[in-house]
């Protein structure tokens, strides 16, 4: 659950009221001159109660919340938008970069549309399209991660230790204990194999929206720039990012478990009595 915002403390922190609170320290200083230590006293009191009848009605304010909520959403997206790029640059991955970069452009021009008055078009909009660049770098870093996944595990490799662990387990000399393992570890692998089928399945999709995502944002960005002070820009806009939003649909499919570990192959005794037989259900897993 997210943490409520310090309203208070952001009031206190804000610019203008330390630019409030210089102010009137520097009056302070001024009126002690001709008046000493009562005229400092005079201006401090004064300071400290505008300032504390303020601390008590500012941070209750609908617009001042509304705006604190805003930059901690800023400064949240701002981070994971870094931590992002350093993944992204740790993979090497120089085209998902690119197109972040020409999305992140697109959003900047809608921005300056949406300065202009004249424009239906406000930043709130704009700011959802720019958290749906960060989710785009998010989808990159999933993508990069199942492809590094795909090349370390293949279905071939699992269906070959599947087949040999159940060559051991037609030999009848074969101890229960070691028995017991063989059985445990070849259901760990049926399982892989299943998860490695869905996961494949997934993959399409992300790839797909990776690949129509920029194409989406484009559309948004001709849309706004062809008709900027259309009245029906809200209703356009929302059009265009109900299908955007598809991405977080497709993130939320790859919180899955780790990546797939593989046990090492038995050895010992129950290597050595391991017989050649025909491989079934492993040509069935295949299929």
């Amino acid at each position: 659950m997210t943490p409520k915002p310090n309203y208070l403390g952001a009031f206190l922190k804000h610019p203008t009221n330390l630019t409030a609170l210089l102010a009137a320290g520097c009056a302070a200083i001024f009126a002690s001159l001709p008046m000493g230590w009562a005229g400092l006293g005079l201006v401090g009191v004064v300071a400290l109660g505008t300032e504390a009848l303020a601390a008590l009605a500012i941070p209750s304010l609908p617009s001042f919340r509304n705006w604190v909520d805003r930059e901690e959403h800023r400064q949240a997206r701002d981070q994971r938008q870094a931590r992002l790029m350093a993944e992204l640059n740790t993979y090497g991955d120089k085209n998902g970069l690119a197109t972040y970069r020409h999305m992140c452009s697109r959003v900047q021009a809608l921005y300056q549309t949406a300065g202009d008055v004249r424009t239906t078009l406000t930043r709130q909009d704009v700011e959802k399209l720019e958290d749906l660049t960060v989710d785009y770098l998010g989808l990159c870093v999933v993508h990069l991660s199942l492809r590094q996944r795909k090349d370390g595990a293949s279905e071939e490799v699992l269906a070959r230790r599947i087949a040999e662990i159940q060559a051991q387990l037609q030999n009848t000399q074969l101890p229960e204990d070691e028995a017991r393992q063989l059985r445990s570890a070849m259901a760990q692998y049926t399982e892989s194999m299943q998860r490695s089928r869905r996961l494949a399945v997934r993959r399409s999709a992300l790839e797909a929206t990776l690949i129509s995502m920029p194409d989406k944002m484009e559309e948004v960005y001709q849309l706004v720039i062809t008709s900027p002070y259309s009245s029906e820009m809200g209703s356009k806009l929302e059009d265009s990012l109900a299908r955007l939003r598809i991405a977080e649909e497709v993130a939320a499919e790859f919180e899955l478990p780790g990546a797939l570990d593989f046990e090492p192959m038995p050895t010992g005794n129950a290597a050595s009595r391991a017989t050649t037989a025909t491989k079934p259900q492993a040509r069935a897993l295949k299929a």
